[in-house]
């Protein structure tokens, strides 16, 4: 079988297993869904009960740690009228009647019960005083790889001195084992949050919202995200580029004619303002009522980053994939079954960077926003970015892929790639951890990190560290602290 014999031969695959999955709710806990409603990372403000009344949530309440409903005080609009009460969180419905919180006179505060998945046969579920109230079933509305829930959050600091390994000798090949398993755990984990995204979502939505999402960076990973979410990907089938760029931008609210301060008539007037504006006005996506505005957008990073720019490297994915993310990619991953060594694992990351890594065309050549022009002709997307999307997006798709697809073999190796990527340039946390662990004679970089260990050492702080599970820390109940000689 040729290379064109086999892709042709995976695609067919693909195309069979393009199915939705159902959850394994073995591996949610309640805790996490608390933390999903807390977050409010939800793709629509306007959801949905199970009984069809509209939903929105103005304030998700004030988390209760303790007994009783899990969200005190909470302002929700339940078919348009203003509800003040509490909220209860659970995995399943039916735990509603199980923990007998409708003979219980605590809950009768409730006003909207919250779940993760819903698998009872009732509409409403029964307070302790007969009233009925509505449940929302949280996983339609999911708009985040939930293993990235916390990603882009504000980072909890521990106190100084309070962690049991500063200062302390180390066992590194110990303490390299330890961020190694945390590494895969943290892979694992945003598998299955790619997983639980696939009960609404086939394969190329799933990759162009998570790819769209990282380009967003810290500051637009959610308006890029939500972008993504108003245009289906199967509505760029057979569109040209800057078709593409057009109702990407216009959706958006980000061409030169949507701005709140018009641009310059130079600016305006340049052929391909001109044609972008054109292709917007033809499209039916301008005959919408306005998704989006500039006031969505930050413009505060450096111009290279710019959502501008950002866009206008998603539209050329698009184009260049020619109607699949998925077959873009993963004939590249699927090289590595033949790779027998690091070094030719890491030569195909290199591969599928590159596949990232493409150059610009027409105005965004020497632009980075409508009328900023830049210094130099630069990627779209650069090394750095690119590889934290191989990482965070693309494998984990890839695995998702072969488990559906049931092929040990194909999720062995993509694990391996994972395993074998380059490091990045590092991040706040992990410089807060290499901070905190190491010593001057024992650093991180002498670990030769990959990847994989930091995707370990960001595991151990947000898992960890920042709730500071001290007892529970990997590096103490595996023993890589040396014991001091007395």
């Amino acid at each position: 079988m040729n290379d064109a014999e086999k892709i042709e031969y995976i695609f067919k695959q693909f195309r069979e297993l393009d199915e939705t999955y159902k959850p394994d709710l073995d591996k949610v806990d309640e805790a996490f869904v608390q933390k999903l409603w807390n977050e409010q990372r939800f793709f629509d403000t306007n959801m949905e009960a199970i009984d069809r009344r509209a939903i929105r949530v103005l304030k998700p309440g004030i988390w209760n740690h303790n007994e009783g409903p899990d969200f005190m005080h909470a302002e929700i609009e339940i078919d348009g009228k203003l509800q003040i009460g509490d909220v209860e969180i659970h995995v399943r419905s039916s735990e509603w009647y199980a923990h007998k919180h409708h003979l219980n006179s605590r809950y009768n505060r409730v006003i909207l019960h919250a779940v993760f998945f819903n698998d009872d046969f009732n509409l409403r579920t029964r307070l302790q005083n007969g009233k009925r109230i509505s449940t929302l079933e949280l996983l339609k509305w999911i708009a985040v790889d939930t293993g990235d829930l916390y990603d882009d959050t504000e980072d909890t600091t521990t106190e100084e001195g309070i962690c049991r390994v500063t200062g302390k000798q180390l066992n590194m090949e110990v303490l390299k084992g330890v961020f190694e398993s945390l590494g895969r755990e943290r892979f694992l984990e945003k598998a299955e949050s790619m997983r639980l995204l696939r009960t609404r979502l086939d394969f190329e939505q799933l990759l162009y919202e998570g790819i769209m999402e990282a380009l967003g960076y810290a500051r637009n990973s959610k308006a890029m995200r939500e972008l993504a979410q108003h245009i289906p990907f199967a509505d760029f089938d057979q569109k040209s580029e800057l078709e593409i760029q057009a109702i990407l931008f216009g959706v958006a609210g980000l061409l030169p004619s949507q701005r709140e301060k018009p641009l310059p008539t130079e600016v305006t007037s340049d052929p391909s303002i001109v044609a972008l504006e054109a292709l917007w006005s033809a499209s039916a996506y301008a005959e919408l009522p306005a998704r989006m505005t500039e006031a969505r957008w930050s413009f505060t990073s450096r111009p290279l980053n710019h959502p501008t720019r950002r866009i206008a490297a998603m539209s050329r994915l698009i184009y260049q994939c020619q109607g699949s993310l998925m077959m873009y990619f993963l004939p590249t991953c699927e090289k590595a079954l033949s790779a027998h060594t690091e070094r030719q694992l890491r030569s195909i990351i290199t591969a599928l960077c590159t596949l990232l890594m493409l150059e610009p065309t027409s105005y965004w050549e020497k632009h980075s926003n409508f009328g900023l022009e830049s210094r130099r002709k630069t990627a779209l997307i650069g090394k750095d970015r690119a590889l934290e999307i191989i990482i965070n997006k693309i494998l984990p798709a890839a695995y998702v892929w072969a488990v559906e697809a049931e092929s040990r073999l194909l999720q062995d190796t993509v694990l391996r790639l994972y395993s074998a990527g380059y490091k990045s340039k590092g991040n706040n946390i992990i410089r807060k951890v290499d901070e905190q662990i190491f010593t001057e004679t024992q650093q991180l970089r002498h670990l030769n990190p990959t990847a994989k260990i930091e995707q370990g050492v960001i595991r151990l702080y947000k898992n960890y560290c920042a709730d500071r599970l001290c007892d529970l820390c990997p590096i103490l109940e595996h023993d890589a602290v040396l014991l001091e000689e007395s």
